[in-house]
Order: structure tokens, then C-alpha cells, then sequence
């Protein structure tokens, strides 16, 4: 989202701290306001929708109340599968621009009427269809492909700062204007032991005794993961990769397409 973002050091870093305050606050009044509708706990957890929260809506607000509450929420959801396919096609077509994927060549390749990367929006498409429809075969193999998004994660963005910790004094950095100064170290190597925790922990299976059917295969899913993306570096894309193709990408495109200010997509 950078390259498309006026004031990239500034926004960029503004826009996360924004989100994080203003999600944190909603996401505490909604725990509180659902704890304060709690009636009985065990029926609600017993409910024959399957769905507890669901449950509540109906006790607080009746039939009518409830189903137009949980209209809404179905609509956040939506918005919010949205939003991630959005990221997600981001994040496919940066890492095909860099030949980092499998077809990347046809993955980067942006629509001459469009101007977009229509290739990469449908692949994400089709992709997360398909994730979806593993739920009508063994809901038991969704839960663990779906289990793995929050360490995973958690596991992306603490890489950086592993990065930039390790390779501080090899490679030169540029601060931006936002920096934690001679804190820096410290906050750093912090977020990184919590985070190595908290990802841990993630993968413990929920309850005990621990059984097939209660068995939290997250993990096997990870190791797949990552199996096959130091397989396909080291088979492929070590050899290929020759550096960001950005400022290929944009002398591609017609002036007139361009922000004068900042060389990026209008």
C-alpha cells in the first residue's frame, strides 16, 4: 500500500497507530456489551444455533431484534472478507512482481484496461473459494487451515524486526520519521520473544486430553507452508530473483497515469 500512498512514512505508520487505537476501543466497548447481555452462560454455550453469540442476540434483542443484529454482523463479515481479499491480492501480486510464486509471470501481468492486476484478484478468488469448500468435506481440515492465520501472522510481522535486528550492521537502514529511538533494541527483541511465545501457544490444541479429533493441526499446516516456500526458494526463485521490479512496472505505464509528486498510480 505504500507505493500508492501520498506521505508513505508518515500516513503509513499514522494509519496503523489510527487503526489499532480506534479497533482496540470498538473491539472493548463489544466485549464488554455482549458480557453485560450474558444471561446463562452454559445454555448459551449449549445453544442449537451453534452459534453463542448468535444466541445472545436473540436473548437481548427477541426474534426480530436478534436477526436484524445478526444481519449486521454477517455484513461486518463480509466487508471484512472483502477487505482481507483486497490485502491478499496486494500481497500476491507484490510477491509475483518479484517472482516469489509460482506463475508469477502470469500472476503480475496488470490488464490493459484496467490497469490492474486482474490475474492476481482472481487467483485470490478462486483460492479462497476453494479454502471454503474444504468446510463442506471435513470441517475439521478448515479449523486447521483457518488456525494457522493468527500465528501466522503474528509470525510475518515479527520477521521484520528480526530482520532488522540481525542485519542492522550489515545492511543501511534509513529511518523514517517515526522511530522508537534508544529504545529501540529493547522494544524490538521484546516483541520478538512475545511474539515466538504467543505463536507457540497458538498451536497448543485447546483442550486436554489431547486426541485426534481434538487435535490442533495447525501446525502440520505450517510446516507445509513452510516447507514449501524454502523448497520453492531454493528450486526457483533463489535463482531468479533480481530485486524489486517496481520502477520497471512503472515506466511501463503511460505518463499521464502517473502522480507527478510521488511516480505513483493515480
Amino acid at each position: 500500500m505504500s507505493e500508492e500512498t501520498h506521505d508513505a512514512a508518515s500516513l503509513g505508520p499514522l494509519a496503523i497507530q489510527s487503526a489499532v487505537l480506534v479497533s482496540g476501543i470498538m473491539g472493548w466497548i463489544l466485549t464488554i456489551s455482549m458480557c453485560f447481555c450474558l444471561t446463562d452462560l452454559d445454555s448459551i454455550l449449549r445453544t442449537p444455533t451453534g452459534l453463542p453469540a448468535a444466541q445472545i442476540f436473540l436473548n437481548a434483542g427477541g426474534k426480530t431484534g436478534g436477526t436484524i443484529m445478526w444481519g449486521f454482523a454477517i455484513l461486518v463479515q463480509f466487508f471484512t472478507g472483502c477487505s482481507a481479499m483486497l490485502a491478499d491480492t496486494r500481497m500476491a501480486y507484490a510477491f509475483a512482481r518479484d517472482e516469489a510464486l509460482p506463475f508469477s509471470s502470469f500472476l503480475s501481468k496488470i490488464n490493459k484496461y484496467t490497469r490492474t492486476p486482474v490475474n492476481a484478484v482472481w487467483f485470490v478468488v478462486l483460492f479462497s473459494i476453494g479454502l471454503n469448500c474444504i468446510a463442506i468435506g471435513s470441517t475439521q481440515t478448515a479449523t486447521a487451515i483457518f488456525s494457522i492465520t493468527a500465528p501466522a501472522l503474528d509470525l510475518s510481522y515479527v520477521s521484520v524486526i528480526l530482520a532488522h535486528r540481525l542485519y542492522k550492521d550489515k545492511v543501511k537502514f534509513v529511518e523514517g520519521p517515526f522511530t522508537l529511538g534508544r529504545w529501540a533494541a529493547a522494544i524490538n527483541w521484546i516483541s520478538i520473544v512475545w511474539v515466538l511465545f504467543i505463536s507457540t501457544v497458538l498451536f497448543f490444541p485447546p483442550t486436554v486430553p489431547v486426541t485426534a479429533s481434538n487435535m490442533n493441526y495447525a501446525i502440520c499446516v505450517g510446516a507445509f507452508i513452510a516447507a514449501f516456500a524454502l523448497f520453492w526458494w531454493w528450486a526457483y526463485a533463489r535463482g531468479k530473483y533480481t530485486g524489486p521490479r517496481t520502477n520497471e512496472y512503472i515506466q511501463e505505464i503511460p505518463t499521464e497515469d502517473l502522480d507527478e509528486d510521488y511516480g505513483t498510480l493515480r
